[in-house]
């Protein structure tokens, strides 16, 4: 068997540099001088349905943001 879902089965967990994958690469400053990242909703909705599937997620990154 060929197809994509045969070849997709033998995941078994998902890790992510956020920068550049979740993020834009925009860093957003505040007031107080605090740095916040923005990320995507649709990246957080894949997240959850991977954690609701029983996959286990890490999400790494170099920054201190």
């Amino acid at each position: 068997m060929s197809n994509y879902k045969y070849k997709l089965s033998s995941i078994k967990a998902f890790a992510f540099d956020v920068d550049g994958v979740f993020t834009d690469g925009n860093v957003l400053v505040t007031d107080s001088g605090d740095l916040l990242r923005s990320h995507n909703a649709k990246d957080g909705f894949a997240v959850r349905m991977a954690l609701l599937n029983g996959y286990p997620v890490a999400i790494i990154t170099g920054g201190i943001s």
